[in-house]
């Protein structure tokens, strides 16, 4: 049976490696950016964009954006805010979807043209996170849906390992199948 299986590893063994440099990556999916806080910060007005000269969405309100996912390089998005007595734009923060979980940004404060805020990672098809502690986060829709990301993604891979279990038992069935009809013709 040794003689048989060595052989049968190396070609599986040939076959991976054969596998692992072809072009091609996995898809990359939309990501999601859900601002909170937005109302809370007084005196400014905050901005979304896509770095491409697209026009900015202005945030008046508690909202989300969608990420759109590229075929090769990541696309860039700029959130941004600028005060409404002295015109005076804050930092910008720089988001780029390569594969990337949801977030929630959670506006804290402006200080001195420098937006404070606190970054939450949601699960999403692109990445399965650990979320910590999700109290914080007021749309509870998004915790239910990294939750059903994760779900999925779990469900998917336990496919996986059965489907490899089943054939790893099949090929077992088959040598050992084979290896009794031989002892029975040498009878």
């Amino acid at each position: 049976m040794h003689k048989k299986v060595i052989p049968l590893a190396a070609i599986i063994l040939c076959c991976i490696q054969s596998f692992a440099d072809t072009p091609g990556k996995a898809k990359m999916h939309d990501s999601k950016i859900s601002f909170q806080g937005v109302k809370d910060i007084a005196g400014y007005s905050f901005y979304w964009a896509m770095e491409r000269g697209d026009k900015a969405d202005v945030l008046t309100t508690d909202t989300s954006f969608i990420m759109l996912s590229s075929g090769g390089a990541p696309y860039s998005y700029c959130f941004w805010g600028i005060n409404n007595s002295t015109k005076k734009s804050t930092d910008t923060i720089r988001f780029y979807n390569y594969y990337s979980p949801d977030y929630v940004i959670i506006l804290n404060a402006v200080k001195n043209d420098a937006v404070y805020y606190t970054r939450k990672a949601l699960s999403n098809a692109n990445d399965i996170v650990s979320e910590g502690n999700t109290d914080s986060i007021a749309n509870k829709q998004l915790i239910a849906d990294a939750k059903a990301a994760k779900r999925k993604h779990y469900f998917k891979v336990g496919g996986f390992i059965t489907a490899g279990v089943v054939a790893l038992g099949g090929l077992i069935w088959f040598f050992v199948r084979k290896r009794k009809k031989k002892t029975l013709q040498h009878q």
